[in-house]
């Protein structure tokens, strides 16, 4: 009987098309929080952040999330859910507006195409770290401004007339500045809430 109320909830679930909402938290370049409900986008991989296997990993991690952020901040966010995954998270196609964000982060290089099974996975993790990366490496740096900010390309010019920390991110948002990050003039670390070097996401 349970198994058959979980079924009937993953099918409710996977009918359900989400409207926009203003509590949009970007997690990583595939999976974002919408009202503290952890969606996965399907279809697609990302170079992770959390647990990087090399530094170039780390870098393109970063610019995944922010490309994302500025995809959802583009237009209304809503997004289809197809089930749920083994971690409780929802699978779904999201878009902001008409657009279909997983497929727009393929095209642009930031995402991969995701397909299940140890040699897929290898196959992305080499296209991020190199040909000689394997799934037991371990990246041993730690997450530093200077790697941040190797990936925010532009951003810094965007911010030349910020001379001091913003006090807030209403502040930041305000200036049109936000995100901001580390090694910007307008970062301090109480923007930063999760500790990625990006504040005010």
């Amino acid at each position: 009987m349970t198994t058959k109320l979980i079924a009937a909830a993953i099918a409710a679930t996977a009918a359900f098309a989400a409207p926009a909402y203003a509590g949009i938290n970007v997690v990583d370049g595939d999976t974002i929080k919408i009202d503290g409900r952890t969606i996965r986008i399907v279809e697609i991989d990302t170079p992770e952040f959390y647990r990087p296997r090399c530094e170039a990993e780390l870098v393109k991690a970063l610019e995944a999330k922010e490309r994302l952020r500025l995809l959802l901040d583009s237009g209304k966010v809503t997004f289809k859910s197809t089930g749920r995954d083994l971690y409780g998270r929802t699978l779904a196609k999201v878009f902001a507006g008409d657009t279909n964000v997983g497929t727009v982060l393929i095209k642009e290089g930031y995402a991969l195409p995701y397909q299940p099974g140890a040699a897929s996975k290898l196959n992305r993790l080499q296209a991020w770290c190199g040909p000689s990366a394997t799934l037991e490496d371990v990246w041993r740096g730690s997450v530093k401004p200077l790697t941040v900010v190797a990936a925010r390309k532009k951003h810094s010019d965007e911010q030349g007339e910020v001379s001091r920390p913003f006090p807030n991110c209403a502040a930041a948002r305000a200036a049109g500045a936000a995100p901001v990050y580390a090694g910007d003039p307008g970062y301090q670390p109480k923007l930063d809430r999760d500790h990625d070097g990006v504040g005010c996401e």
